[in-house]
Order: C-alpha cells, then structure tokens, then sequence
C-alpha cells in the first residue's frame, strides 16, 4: 500500500522568494501611486509590502552569533511597522478617522516583547507568541476596516479581502495556539510541516492583499474616471448623463411617492447672439459664470445639471414650487447684476428665463421637466429675464 509523503519545503528559500515577491509589489503599488496624485493609500500600501518583504529577507541569512539579536530586532520590528503600514493605507483609502493609539499599539506589542523576551527575560517562544498577537490584532482591525466601501463599485473587493483576512486571522490563531500546544493537534505534527504550510498560507495571504491592493488602485481611478463622464468640464455640473443617473440614485422618483418634487428648467437669453456678437470665448465665459452661481445658490441635495447647450436644469427634492420659484428668482436675479467681460474687456450684461413645476405622486422626472420646459418657453415668449410657474399642482387636502 503506497503511502503519500509530503515533500519537506526549503523554509529559508520560500522566505526570500516572499520578500523579492512583496518588495516587487510594493514597488508597483508606489508607481501607481505616484501616477495617481489622490492615491495617498497606495503609497502606504507600498511601505507595508517593503516592511514586510526586509522582515522576511533578514531571516534566511546566516549571520555571526553577534548579529543575530539585531536581526531578530528588525525582523519583528519591521513585521510591526508593516502592519501599522497597511492598516493605515486601508483607512485613508476608506475615508476613515485615524485612530493613533491602535496604530501605537501595533508598533508597541512587538517592541514589548523584544525588550521583555530577548532583553530583560529570552525565551523565544514567548518572544514570538506575544508578536503574533500583534499580527492577529492588526487582523481583526483590518477585517473591521473592509466592513464598508467608500463606494458601491469597490464592495465586492472589500468583501472578498475581509474574507481573506478571517481566512488569515483563523490560520494564524490555529499556528500559534499549535506552537503554543495548548492544541490537541499539536502532537501529532511535524514541526517541519507546520512552518511549511504557515509560510505557504502567508504567502497565499500577502498575494491576496497585494490583488486586493491593486483591485481597489484600479477600480478607484476607473470610478473617477466615471465621474468625471458626468461632469460638464464647462461648469463643473452635472452633464445630462449625470444628471439622470444621480437622479435614479438618489431621488425617490418612482410613482406614488409620497415627498414632493420640484424642478426647475433655465435657459440663457439670446445666447446664440451672444456667441455672434462676442465670441464663442465670451459664451463660454457666460456658462462657466452661470454654473457658478448655481452651484452657489443650490442648497445640498439639490441637484444642478447643464442639460445641453445654454439649458440648464435644478431639481429640488421635498421641496414645493413656490420654494422652487424663490431660488429660481434669485438665480435670475443674480444673473441680472452680473457682468461677464469679452476679449475686448467690455462688459457683457446676460440674462436667464426660467420655468418651475412640482411633480405629482403620479409622474416620472422625465415627465416633469417637460412640464418645466413648457414654463420655460413660455417666460421666454412673454418677454424673458423672469420666472414663470407651470400648471398649479393640486395640494392634498
């Protein structure tokens, strides 16, 4: 009968093949990083893969007897530092406070243990016991740290890093509690075998990280990138895309609603003889004026959009018309004590129309800003530069 034999790892090597391996990592993760100016994330991400890539090359190097209580030092330390390192990077990129003291006390566990256990009393198993409860702390903050995206297009990385890391977390307990043989496993294992499948599963856990590290580099700029197809680069609002797609996302626009809602519809004056008469630069400089002065008098939650040439749209959430009419006259009223300047430095006088509707429980968005634009041609036949308010909307009684 064959019996299946494991074939015994070469520790050392695998350790320095996971150090060339992070430091590589830690490399790219840093050139992302410095590519990406709002990426203060990777850069740390980047340190922590250094860190734990020097912890790992001191190990497998034979060093006289003199050396070997520095290299113990920086092995540990480093370990430390590598996890203040990471956990760090994953709160800046998830828009969380920075709680200090637990990063100081990442850093103090294994610096405790090396002055306790190698200094003032040596035992080595001790001295890396009380150094894994570092790392398994460092664990159960990172998993709490990917219980929520910063955005819903990187929740399926989180979820599956935090898998990764009570994957980890459990594995590291199992190992230490083995060495610690307060387990009734730890009899009946090699001691050989045990340090290869820990190497082999840190391994496996640094490389998921460093994915992981990477997935979020890439799915975040792709997400800009997203956001910035629904921006109008103009005026900085919303373009017609954004607009529609901010609008599923955050109004409640379906039939039978029970808040109201309210929109308005603006248009610049003679627009097209303003391009004629002054220039298409000076039109510009009027739209990049009027996105101005809506993102100022928009209150938050309010959404503001540039629908398409000099049209722009507002739509206020729980708000009634007659809301809705007071800021679309005070837009109008701004509009008409602005002056905008041509090439020439001459000032040019601009003036807007706008139509305001308040949507009923019945109607979708699209349906009211037809409403809206109605309005809005009509304060343009009647004279322009004023507000004119659609249909009256039945009250509840």
């Amino acid at each position: 009968m064959h019996e299946f034999v494991i074939l015994p790892v070469d520790i050392p090597t695998l350790a320095f093949s996971r150090g060339c391996m992070q430091m590589m990592l830690g490399g790219l993760l840093l050139y992302l990083g410095n590519r990406d100016e709002g990426s203060h994330a990777a850069r740390w991400w980047a340190i922590g893969f250094f860190l734990n890539g020097v912890s790992l090359f001191v190990y497998p190097i034979e060093v006289p007897s003199a050396w070997e209580r520095p290299r113990t030092e920086i092995n540990h330390l480093a370990l430390g530092a590598s996890t203040v390192s990471f956990l760090l990077g994953f709160w800046i990129f998830s828009q969380q406070p920075r709680r200090v003291w637990l990063l100081t006390l990442l850093m103090a566990i294994p610096l405790i243990s090396l002055i306790v256990w190698e200094l003032i009393w040596p035992n080595s198993r001790l001295r890396i016991l009380c150094t894994a409860v570092g790392q398994a702390l460092f664990l159960i903050l990172l998993q709490q740290s990917l219980q929520r995206a910063p955005r819903r297009e990187l929740a399926q990385i989180y979820r599956r890093l935090r898998f990764v890391a009570i994957a980890y977390l459990l594995i590291v307990v199992w190992s230490y509690a083995s060495l610690a043989e307060v387990l009734p496993t730890t009899p009946v294992l090699n001691l050989g075998y045990h340090r290869a499948f820990f190497s082999v599963t840190s391994l496996l856990f640094m490389l998921s990280l460093a994915v992981g590290c990477l997935a979020l580099q890439f799915a975040s700029q792709a997400a800009r990138n997203a956001d910035l197809a629904m921006i109008d680069w103009q005026t900085g609002l919303l373009n017609r895309r954004g607009f529609f797609g901010a609008a599923g996302n955050n109004l409640q626009l379906q039939p039978g609603r029970e808040v109201p809602i309210s929109v308005i519809a603006l248009d610049i004056d003679h627009f097209k003889r303003i391009n004629d008469l002054h220039g298409h630069a000076t039109g510009d400089r009027v739209l990049k004026r009027l996105g101005e002065q809506l993102r100022q008098l928009a209150a938050p939650g309010q959404l503001a959009a540039r629908m398409g040439g000099e049209e722009f749209c507002i739509v206020l959430p729980d708000s009634r018309q007659m809301a809705a009419a007071a800021l679309a006259e005070r837009i109008r009223a701004c509009c008409h004590e602005t002056r905008v300047t041509d090439e020439a430095g001459h000032a040019i006088d601009f003036t807007i129309s706008a139509g305001v509707y308040e949507t009923t429980p019945q109607q979708t968005l699209e349906q009211a800003l037809i409403h809206a634009d109605e309005a809005l041609y009509l304060a343009k036949r009647s004279g322009r530069d004023k507000v004119i308010i659609g249909s009256p909307v039945a009250l509840p009684t």
